[in-house]
Parts: C-alpha cells; sequence; structure tokens
C-alpha cells in the first residue's frame, strides 16, 4: 500500500471513475458489479491478482453493508491507503445516489410501463449470468485441490438449500481451512 504522500491523483481520478462508471451503468445491484469490479481489477487496471481478488471478496462480503462499496475501499485502500479508499467508495456511491434522486425526481412511477419492466427483467437476467461466469473464472483459477472445492460445494449447499448466513458459511469455510492446514503440517 502507497502512503498518502506519495499518491497519484491520476490514480485517484481512476479509482473514481472507474468506480463511477460500473455504479452508474450496472442494473441489478451489488452482485450484477462483482464481475466488472474482479475484471476492472484484476484484468484491465491490474490492481490486484486473482488470488488477491478472492481476498477482496471474502473480506468484503463478511463485513456489514454493500459488498461492492466494501470491495471498493479494499482497492481503493490498498492502491492509495485511506485517501483511496474515499475515493473509490465515494465513487461507486455518489452516480447512484444521484440519478436515484434525478429519476425520481423526473420520471416518478415508471412502474406500469411493460416495456421499462421488460427491459429489467432482461437486465437482471443477464446480470444473473455475469455473476455465474465470474464465479466459475475466479474459482477454477483459485480452487486448485480437491478440498478447496468440497468446502467451495458444501458452502454453496449450505447457502442454497438450508439457508445459513453466508457469514457463518465464511466463518466455517475458514475454520476447516486451517484445521486442514495444521493436520497437513503436522504430518509433513
Amino acid at each position: 500500500m502507497k502512503s498518502n504522500t506519495t499518491v497519484s491523483p491520476k490514480l485517484l481520478a481512476d479509482l473514481f471513475f472507474s468506480f463511477a462508471k460500473i455504479s452508474l451503468f450496472t442494473v441489478g445491484g451489488g452482485p450484477a458489479m462483482i464481475p466488472l469490479v474482479v475484471d476492472l481489477a484484476t484484468e484491465r487496471r491490474g490492481w490486484l491478482s486473482k488470488e488477491e481478488m478472492i481476498d477482496c471478496l471474502t473480506i468484503s462480503q463478511s463485513l456489514p453493508g454493500g459488498v461492492i462499496i466494501n470491495m471498493a475501499t479494499y482497492i481503493g485502500r490498498r492502491l492509495c491507503g485511506e485517501i483511496g479508499m474515499l475515493f473509490a467508495a465515494f465513487g461507486t456511491i455518489f452516480p447512484t445516489a444521484a440519478l436515484a434522486v434525478i429519476v425520481g425526481v423526473l420520471l416518478g412511477n415508471f412502474g406500469d410501463n411493460a416495456y421499462a419492466l421488460g427491459a429489467i427483467q432482461g437486465a437482471k437476467a443477464a446480470a444473473v449470468g455475469l455473476v455465474l461466469a465470474t464465479f466459475i473464472k475466479l474459482g477454477i483459477a483459485n480452487l486448485k485441490t480437491r478440498m478447496p472445492w468440497v468446502i467451495a460445494i458444501c458452502a454453496m449447499a449450505a447457502i442454497i438449500v438450508f439457508h445459513i448466513n453466508a457469514i457463518f458459511v465464511i466463518i466455517a469455510g475458514g475454520l476447516i481451512g486451517f484445521i486442514m492446514s495444521k493436520i497437513k503440517r503436522e504430518e509433513g
């Protein structure tokens, strides 16, 4: 992490505008934004490795609040310290808040418009596809042995079938990984 005295104004602007663009043009909320943030931070900008992105996602989902704001904060702090954290988080929040106010004032209630509802429904379906594709891509890159795959499948079942809160699933996964590492270290 860079100290605040050596932070590039260009990087701060890039953080703000990159997260603002994702926030402004993504329909479907936080989960739909995850693939775009992953692509931005790992592929296009190279801010994080895929392994670091998994850490970012894990921490962001474990904390209260919106996962995208948590991800932006994590990435911003990682790159530029506290000032980067503020620029990235504000870039995520400001455009959608401003747009929500403008749409609320200008358009009022468009809930009866069949075309608008159809467009929203189609955009949400596409967002689900983006989320699935991102998690498959990250899973293949990070689940390199049998045990992480078992933990991932059990975690998915715990959430989907048993409706266990994600924070408990993440904590359980961390504990299982810790125990398995300890056993492996003692054996070897």
